[in-house]
């Protein structure tokens, strides 16, 4: 019979089958609905897909089944959504409150549960080799917002890869700013929930008891609304302690003791700013910048750093003053080639032949009509000059003789001096307006020019909409050595070029050999600190010292010539050692990275429920779906594509 088959040929082999009902496949249920999800197909694509299929004898389950699964997985999860009165701002910046859509599950406390059964019964909890107490459930809750909306999430610790998007299951989300009104009004449905959820113990079907230990998580603006802080611009900016910003900024004026915040002593600081200082923001900073209750009531020792925030903040800090350093040597060659240019008019077109120079263009351009303003306004200098004497020479006149002719002489002569005086201020505004002009502006200088091509070469590419900020990629791709020796060392090369083919003086060569030295140290004690907390491993206590020492490295030479420290610099300066010698793991595992990573692919859902006409029913429907595809249980998911090897 084998010999037989063998013998036909592969069409009339599948004939054969097809006509004896053998050519058929059967995909279990619920994959269909994973293919839905991982896809983003909305109920009439998944038909279509249905329809396409059966003609190759493939059977899927029916959209009744794909449904029925949905509704189990989402068992627990009962979606509302409806419309809430968020305040938004119109295009001329007025406050309004307008409805918008806001979609969130009933019980906290039930989705949170019937998600660690879920993934008990699938053997997904982990305790990580004692990293967490055996009877331990940690479980970070943090939010952001992102895109054209704010969401929250929770995301199981006792998980492998916890930051993981399917990890993360986002339980509220609505399409508004994240001002501290429309947080309130979103979120505050779940205090008694989080209250409940650390107080009471979680009994999984198999018998087992476990406590849950909530971590609140996210970035310092959405924590410090959270917590009632008036903001990071507050003269006590920290959540954590009672510093204020001046003892920040002032290491040996401060405290040699950190003061701790606690839910107590900020209860006291919001009674005193309520009944003594009347509610008013203006009167904050008497009561310690307490302007409001904390939402939730997670005592702050369980509130994370935000490690992500702490590396984009410093990162773009550091390069923000290397940037300004380069475009002061810039601005310093510029100097450089309006006094060459005078010194030897000749010569102009030769020194403008360099390739290297065209940025200046302009500004050497407009140099003889810069020179004509300064000679007519000194010129009249000479005549004030020489008014003023005879002004003076006049008025002692008036003293020896009572004469009102005398009087009359001398008022003219003051109106034309000060007729004089307008015309010169008039002629340096126009000099002074004319070089503003012309002058090379930020970025477009030979040497910052260079920097921006650097970190392309990294594949590092500037937020154009958002600042010019970076994203947390982007930091880690640039805190090595050679990203960091090849931009600061951009400048020293840049500037040998130019002297190859000019005669710049040596201190302007030497100005360029330090910024580069000394940016580049920066860089490098940051990358050590950023390196020692940022990953998602244990901390073993010989890794916290050595981070602690590797902080305090860092700050030493940051302060030897900055005068300010950014809130975030306290963060790390004070805050972050605590953090991880309490938890024993780094800010990768513990902080808000995976929250951040839900946007995108909400943006991916909202493809399939665009169709959807109602905004409210729309929201609904993606939530929904969102749930689904991170269900631990779900099956049939789309597998992530291999990476090719680049040999």
């Amino acid at each position: 019979m084998a010999a037989e088959l063998r013998l036909m040929s592969r069409d009339r082999l599948l004939q054969l089958l097809k006509e004896g009902g053998f050519a058929q496949i059967r995909i279990p249920n619920g994959h269909l609905l994973g293919a839905k999800t991982g896809l983003n197909l909305n109920w009439g694509q998944c038909r279509n897909l249905r329809r396409w299929m059966r003609q190759y004898g493939i059977v899927v389950e029916s959209e009744r089944t794909s449904r029925s699964i949905a509704a189990k997985l989402l068992s627990a999860a009962d979606v509302v959504a409806e419309n809430l009165p968020f305040t938004s701002k119109d295009d001329e910046g007025v406050k309004q409150v307008e409805p918008r859509p806001c979609a969130y599950v009933a019980s906290l406390v039930a989705t949170v549960q019937d998600f660690l059964e879920r993934s008990k019964k699938a053997r997904k909890l982990t305790w990580h080799e004692g990293g967490i107490p055996a009877r331990e459930i940690w479980i970070k809750i943090g939010g952001d917002h992102g895109g054209a909306s704010f969401k929250m999430a929770f995301q199981p610790l006792n998980i492998n890869h916890p930051n993981s998007k399917t990890n993360t299951p986002v339980f509220c989300i609505f399409e508004a700013k994240d001002s501290r009104e429309n947080i309130t009004i979103a979120l505050a449905r779940y205090r008694a929930d989080l209250k409940k959820l650390q107080e009471e113990m979680w009994k999984s079907e198999d018998g087992g008891t476990f406590s849950i230990k909530l971590l609140l998580t996210g970035d310092y603006a959405y924590l410090s609304t959270i917590y009632g802080i008036s903001g990071a611009a507050g003269t006590y900016p920290c959540l954590w302690c009672k510093i204020t910003k001046a003892g920040i900024d002032d290491p040996d004026s401060r405290a040699v003791r950190l003061y701790p915040r606690t839910l107590e002593n900020m209860a006291e600081d919001l009674r005193s700013f309520l009944n003594e200082g009347r509610g008013r923001i203006r009167n904050a900073q008497q009561f310690r910048n307490i302007i409001a209750a904390p939402l939730f009531e997670v005592p702050l020792e369980q509130v994370i750093v935000p490690g992500l925030h702490i590396s984009l903040g410093i990162f773009l800090r550091l390069y923000q003053e290397f940037e300004a350093a380069v475009q002061d040597l810039d601005l310093k060659v510029q100097a450089y080639l309006h006094t060459l240019v005078l010194g030897e008019p000749a010569s102009r077109e030769e020194i403008m032949a360099d390739p290297h120079l065209q940025p200046f263009q302009q500004y050497v351009d407009a140099i003889d009509e810069v020179q004509g303003y300064k000679v007519q306004a000194d010129e009249l200098d000479r005549t004030i000059e020489e008014q003023e004497d005879e002004l003076a020479f006049l008025a002692y006149q008036n003293e020896q003789v009572d004469d009102d002719m005398a009087e009359v002489v001398f008022q003219e002569s003051a109106s034309m001096v000060a007729d004089i005086v307008k015309r010169r201020d008039i002629l340096r505004k126009k000099e002074e307006d004319l070089l503003s002009k012309v002058s090379v502006k930020p970025g477009k200088g030979p040497l910052a020019k260079e920097l921006e091509p650097v970190m392309k070469n990294f594949n590092v590419r500037r937020e154009m909409y958002h600042s010019r900020t970076f994203v947390g990629n982007h930091v880690n791709k640039m805190l090595h050595d050679k990203p960091i020796e090849e931009l600061t060392s951009s400048v020293v090369k840049k500037m040998g070029t130019l002297c190859e083919k000019n005669d710049f003086p040596l201190y302007i060569i030497q100005l360029g050999k330090e910024v580069a030295r000394k940016h580049e140290k920066r860089f490098k004690l940051f990358a050590k600190c950023h390196k020692g907390y940022s990953h998602g491993g244990r901390m073993e206590e010989s890794q916290t010292d050595q981070l602690e020492h590797d902080i305090k490295d860092f700050m030493s030479e940051y302060r030897t010539d900055s005068k300010t420290v950014s809130i975030k610099m306290h963060l790390l300066e004070d805050h972050v050692v605590p953090c991880l010698r309490k938890w024993g793991f780094g800010l990768g595992f513990l902080a808000e990275q995976g929250i951040e990573e839900t946007h995108a692919q909400f943006n991916l859902l909202s493809q399939s429920t665009r169709s959807i006409a109602n905004p409210v029913e729309r929201l609904k429907s993606t939530l929904k779906s969102h749930l689904v595809k991170v269900s631990p249980d779900h099956t049939g998911t789309i597998p992530e594509p291999v990476k090719r090897k680049i040999v």
